[in-house]
């Protein structure tokens, strides 16, 4: 109770200029929003900014830019339903540009294997998100690739909040879930079956795994719809129906 009332109270306070001012220079998509959703987005954004750490890593020195920038875009992905605010993210760390993480392996016979592997993004499971702030910045002009590494990653904060990482995020019923089920693997296995071929439809990165594939195909869904729809119609449906239409207003949301 004390959480609602402390978000509620977020909302009411004035959205700062100096904020507003980054999101109308700085994300082009923000100014096809409706006025509601602008206001929707700005409270969102209030509470994100005042329940999440932001940690400059590698020398970064984190800006109020950069921390709007990714809030906003992280919020946008809730912004047709009703929040969940990504309550296991508590911190976002921030690399300049790509930085070294390891990746564990299991081997066969049980050798673990650690392999140092470059990334500009990465989520963790019920705990933080880090990313690479060349990439986030490229995401805000270049929006015509389909790759946006904050929404990737929040992806993957929504696809946990199931409780599991394993492409699916927390939905209503269990209907809805055998329903995404069908339309997932039925998508992931053309897409497979394309790569086989030589043919790359989407980014081949999505053939990872279903929770790569629900991150990737949400970056096609926000930045390059078109190209999501070509491919798969149901699936875009499918992410329409889970995100919202893109065009379409709705009612506020706490």
């Amino acid at each position: 109770m004390f959480t609602f009332f402390r978000r509620h109270a977020l909302r009411k306070q004035p959205f700062p200029a100096a904020w507003l001012e980054v999101l109308q220079r700085r994300l082009p998509w923000y100014h096809r929003l409706p006025p509601e959703l602008q206001r929707r987005l700005q409270g969102r954004i209030q509470i994100f900014l005042a329940e999440k750490t932001f940690e400059g890593c590698g020398g970064l020195e984190v800006t109020d830019t950069m921390r709007v920038i990714v809030a906003a875009q992280a919020c946008r992905l809730e912004l047709h339903h009703d929040p969940s605010h990504f309550p296991h993210c508590t911190t976002i760390y921030l690399y300049p540009d790509a930085f070294v993480s390891t990746v564990t392996q299991v081997l066969p016979g049980g050798v673990i294997d650690e392999v140092p592997t470059v990334r500009i993004g990465e989520s963790w499971h019920r705990g933080s998100v880090v990313l690479a702030w060349r990439a986030v910045e490229a995401s805000t002009w270049a929006a015509w690739t389909g790759r946006n590494v904050v929404l990737h990653e929040f992806a993957h904060q929504l696809d946990s909040g199931s409780g599991a990482v394993d492409g699916a995020p927390a939905l209503r019923n269990s209907a809805a879930y055998t329903r995404w089920a069908q339309v997932v693997n039925r998508a992931l296995t053309r897409l497979r079956a394309h790569l086989a071929w030589g043919e790359a439809p989407i980014d081949p990165y999505a053939a990872q795994n279903p929770a790569e594939f629900f991150a990737v195909t949400t970056e096609l869904y926000f930045e390059a719809p078109q190209l999501l729809r070509a491919f798969d119609p149901a699936l875009h449906q499918l992410l329409e129906d889970y995100y919202g239409a893109l065009s379409h207003a709705g009612a506020e949301a706490a």
